[in-house]
């Protein structure tokens, strides 16, 4: 019981989304070949993503880019996991907004209001002793970023088509 408490907190604990949208916009920052920053719809869709074990676990640097992806759940019978993303997206609304919320507040992303896009902020400092993130969440946080780099390599409505989602 205690595992599964442990990922119902870590799951509904918005300061760990802000984390890991943090490291999504690096990611997109990084892979895109402007070095252009992702608009705020991504995170809400990298959100629904990156908070199901389900949907997470695929997440890989021996996948190649987000087409791999989709077919991970395509060739196999999970394929009403990529089909629950679009109600991921709107059940995970609220929670996201909040996580971006303390990201910009925390100063991890700043909010441009004229193109809708956010950008990472850059850590002056690393978290002293007894600080550091588990494990768990920073391994999570190199998904979030892997994530952010296949993104970045697609507009929206190719991302739409792989993920069967609609913005």
């Amino acid at each position: 019981m205690g595992r599964i408490l442990d990922e119902v907190k870590l799951w509904n604990t918005p300061i760990i989304g802000a984390f890991l949208l943090w490291r999504f916009t690096q990611g997109y920052c990084n892979g895109h070949p402007h070095g252009d920053a992702p608009i705020g719809l991504l995170h809400f869709l990298a959100s629904a993503i990156l908070t199901n074990k389900e949907l997470l676990k695929p997440i890989s640097n021996q996948r190649p880019d987000l087409q791999s992806y989709a077919r991970s759940f395509e060739n196999t019978k999970n394929s009403d996991i990529l089909l629950s993303i679009q109600h991921r997206v709107m059940e995970k609304c609220e929670y996201t907004l909040a996580a971006i919320d303390i990201a910009i507040a925390a100063g991890l992303l700043v909010w441009d209001g004229e193109s809708g896009k956010l950008y990472p902020c850059n850590l002056i400092k690393s978290p002293g002793r007894g600080k550091a993130l588990k494990k768990d969440i920073v391994s999570e946080g190199k998904k979030a970023e892997i994530l952010g780099k296949w993104l970045s390599k697609h507009d929206i409505p190719t991302i739409e088509a792989y993920l069967k989602v609609v913005f």
